[in-house]
């Protein structure tokens, strides 16, 4: 092989490393700029909720384990007694992006209080860049609020998580006594999806912020509901089926339209009846009962 060729092939195949490596070291280096989207899905500006809801909401200042400020809504009922749902959102916007008031109203509505949290960096909450530990420790400290300063017993207490607060959920449900977990448009792990969207790249490999909900989801005891929207194009639907085959019993599972967001208002006959009738065992302390398997994952829809 002559020199000329020789080095141009080496030329080529430098070049070639360096478009495979550059995209790499990129999505390493801003890989929780990419997880963590607070500035998206109506940004960091918390707005009022509509006073067409007829809510009382209360705003709620935390303190984080590690010292991080951390802003919230307690949206209580009348009844003194009632349970409370821990509610963790996805990982962009904040507390009362798009449809997220409508959503406390109807478990306001179910006779449930509602505390929602912004992880630091979201909302109100302090500015520090969110990491998987970072969330972890802002929803234990949303826990604590809740059974230690007004006082609610564990049994009282429902877990949860949309999207990626589905992660923050089941794993503070690993750690942290409560009536129930519920999680909505959950997903594997952060690294199964992020494997989806760069599927040239070694992601599974080079993650760090990982929230694997499979290899936790089997050691959660207490009752679990699992809920996805069968047309979800953020999250599919495979991996809710997959969640609840590894979850232990009890366990319920719920199957949804509407996609990643809006299945309670889109499916909402679906959505309350299974939400209304896991709140309503754990009020009872009645048996879960498990759902019977969910189907397989429906086709893709012809484009």
């Amino acid at each position: 092989m002559r020199p000329a060729v020789r080095r141009g092939l080496v030329a080529v195949g430098v070049v070639a490393a360096l478009a495979y490596v550059a995209p790499m070291a990129y999505l390493a280096v801003n890989e929780r700029h990419i997880v963590f989207r607070p500035d998206q899905f109506g940004g960091r500006a918390v707005a009022p909720i509509p006073d067409s809801l007829h809510l009382v909401v209360n705003r709620v200042a935390l303190v984080s384990s590690d010292g991080a400020k951390i802003a919230g809504l307690a949206i209580p009922v009348a009844d003194t007694a009632a349970q409370w749902l821990l509610y963790l959102h996805g990982n962009a916007g904040n507390v009362t992006s798009s449809v997220l008031p409508q959503f406390y109203a109807r478990w306001h509505a179910l006779g449930v209080n509602v505390l929602a949290i912004d992880y630091r960096g979201f909302g109100e909450s302090e500015d520090r860049l969110p990491s998987e530990e970072g969330t972890y420790a802002d929803a234990r400290a949303a826990y604590d609020w809740l059974r230690t300063v007004r006082g609610v017993p564990a049994e009282r207490i429902i877990i949860y998580g949309h999207s990626l607060g589905s992660g923050v959920a089941t794993e503070l449900a690993l750690h942290a006594d409560a009536a129930g977990l519920i999680i909505e448009g959950a997903f594997t792990s952060v690294p199964d999806v992020g494997a989806l969207a760069y599927p040239w790249y070694p992601v599974r490999l080079i993650a760090s912020q990982r929230f694997a909900n499979i290899d936790k989801i089997g050691r959660v005891a207490m009752p679990k509901l699992i809920m996805h929207a069968s047309d979800d194009r953020i999250v599919p639907y495979a991996h809710g089926q997959q969640l609840y085959a590894a979850a232990r019993a009890p366990k319920a599972w719920a199957e949804l339209s509407g996609g990643h967001m809006r299945a309670f208002l889109d499916d909402s006959a679906h959505f309350w009846g299974h939400a209304g009738a896991f709140v309503q065992r754990l009020r009872s302390d009645l048996p879960s009962g498990e759902s019977p398997p969910p189907d397989a994952a429906p086709p893709p829809a012809p484009r």
